[in-house]
């Protein structure tokens, strides 16, 4: 038997021709569809591998939460803030021995001071030491004596007056450069 068809064959070209469109068309969604099914089943999987990674630190970090002991913890911040209080005391040490070691040098014999009183103001610290002296002479080369020495920044004599036994009691004001406080520099 011989297939009849009504259809004339211009037609039947292009009808085939629409199958075989839509066949690859239904073709690359399929292929579409599978692809996008493994990435979504890889993301799935990927999830699955982040949570239990996640777990595992949440298990290690409780694990060592139980270890710690909070009082050894506390020891330890407290020693640190100690040993943070004495460094910043060593870096900001004044050494007040290398002032009073070189006042003494330059204090001439006749003349002693009696009170000795500090002011730190920014760079330079102040003494205002309260001294006697047998006469002005004496009190003159005291401040002869202070003024030559280049730690000494300014001098200021005031409250001048003289007491029962003849001698002076005056009150020296010094200005004294602070690098002599801070560095541990020998006064010879």
């Amino acid at each position: 038997m011989t297939d009849i068809n009504l259809v004339p064959a211009e037609y039947r070209k292009k009808r085939m021709g629409l199958g075989a469109i839509f066949s690859k068309t239904v073709g690359i969604i399929l292929v579409l569809l599978i692809l996008s099914l493994l990435v979504y089943g890889g993301l799935l999987i990927y999830k699955k591998s982040l949570t239990q990674e996640r777990n595992n630190l949440d298990k290690k970090i409780s694990d060592l939460e139980s270890k710690r002991d909070s009082k050894l913890e506390n020891a330890i911040y407290k020693s640190d803030k100690k040993l943070i209080s004495v460094e910043n005391l060593f870096k900001n040490h004044f050494y007040w021995s290398n002032v009073f070691v070189k006042i003494e040098q330059l204090v001439v014999p006749r003349a002693y001071f009696t009170d000795a009183k500090t002011n730190i103001v920014d760079a330079s610290v102040s003494l205002i030491l309260t001294g006697k002296s047998n006469t002005y002479t004496d009190l003159a080369k005291q401040m002869v004596s202070l003024e030559e020495d280049t730690m000494v920044e300014k001098i200021e004599l005031s409250d001048i007056k003289s007491n029962e036994g003849g001698g002076i009691e005056f009150v020296l004001t010094i200005l004294v450069s602070k690098p002599i406080l801070i560095n541990q520099i020998t006064t010879k």
